[in-house]
């Protein structure tokens, strides 16, 4: 351990450097070039080490990279290290800078999570130089959709999980030092409304089936469904609709956000959801909604909470004070929880 220590205390300068390059190379969930030149970046940095490099090309996103410590062999378990090279800061944003004071780094995926991937990577350093990674059987998945939800990783995350122990997924910690032992699940959805155009001066006597109408009474009701279970949260985040102040609305719709604790949660609010649409107050009007992305939720398991505590004692032995949380938001973890995999998140300090 004091090893293992000495050799990341003495490559801080390295791995702020590191960083850098990482924070400055933008790489927007829809740039794939700069998220490929980001994995070529880890690809270098790594590329020395005894490691074995390969990759899955996407066509819409940056290709994901799988990276084996040498001990790695077929069906052999191994431990599950789990990053993303995406992030939410188109190319044009402002906010596209790097900066440090005594305390803090600033910048584009400086938590979320290219800190992450510094940290992974110069744990993997910091094995090779003992020669573990000639002995720990290890793999390092880095995607490069995760912050759309990894419609295209996804499968190759299941694939590989298969056969992994457990996995340890570089998000961000809490301010306190947390680590993520749950998230809870998400379902996303789109509800359109139809109903008939017609000129408003003449609604008295034609009657007004307006989608807008329609779609402001399902909105209250998708809310009302807050709390009517424990951790459920809608959202009603976009609407859309009409094409003019004088024109009934002949079409309108919605995108919501749901979150929950329990698999069985979720399935409770798409039941409500599908209920409220089902049933029309606005005569003349119809409502469809589809499912546009989810995630399964990861639950505070036992063995989610046996891992925690492996990890809670091992930082521990360098100072290191962690607790335990379940957060809302999701990530490439709740896959491995699906997987029925010990998985904690949240693993970069």
């Amino acid at each position: 351990m004091k090893e293992l220590i000495h050799y990341l205390e003495e490559s801080q300068q390295e791995q702020f450097a590191l960083l850098e390059r990482l924070v400055l190379k933008s790489s927007h969930s829809a740039d794939k070039a700069g998220t490929d030149a980001v994995g070529g970046i880890l690809c270098e940095t790594l590329a020395h080490c005894s490691l074995d490099i390969s990759k899955q090309h996407h066509d819409s996103c940056g290709d994901s990279l799988i990276i084996r410590s040498s001990a790695c062999s077929p069906k052999k378990p191994f431990i599950l290290l789990l990053g993303h090279m995406d992030t939410v800061f188109p190319r044009e944003s402002e906010f596209n800078y790097y900066r440090e004071d005594d305390t803090r780094s600033y910048g584009p995926g400086v938590c979320d999570m290219k800190g992450g991937l510094v940290s992974a990577s110069f744990v993997l350093k910091a094995l090779d130089s003992m020669g573990l990674l000639d002995t720990l059987p290890v793999v390092f998945l880095c995607n490069g959709d995760e912050e759309i939800g990894s419609p295209y990783s996804t499968p190759l995350i299941k694939e590989i999980a298969r056969d992994c122990l457990c996995g340890l997924v570089f998000e961000c910690g809490g301010l306190n030092g947390e680590i993520v032992t749950g998230r809870k699940g998400k379902s996303a959805y789109t509800l359109e409304v139809s109903g008939r155009a017609g000129h408003s001066a003449f609604s008295e006597q034609n009657g007004k089936s307006s989608a807008i109408l329609e779609l402001a009474h399902k909105i209250i009701q998708l809310e009302e469904l807050n709390g009517t279970r424990k951790g459920i949260v809608v959202n009603v985040g976009t609407i859309d609709g009409g094409i003019a102040s004088n024109v009934i609305a002949e079409s309108a719709k919605a995108e919501i956000d749901t979150r929950f604790i329990l698999a069985e949660d979720g399935k409770f609010c798409r039941d409500q959801i599908e209920k409220i649409v089902s049933d029309s107050i606005v005569s003349g009007t119809v409502a469809q909604f589809s499912s546009t992305k989810s995630r399964f939720p990861m639950k505070q398991t036992k063995s989610n909470t046996a891992l925690s505590q492996i990890y809670k004692q091992q930082a521990e032995l360098v100072g290191f004070h962690t607790e335990t949380e379940l957060r809302s938001g999701v990530s490439d973890a709740n896959t491995l929880a699906e997987c029925n995999k010990p998985v904690i998140d949240g693993t970069k300090p």
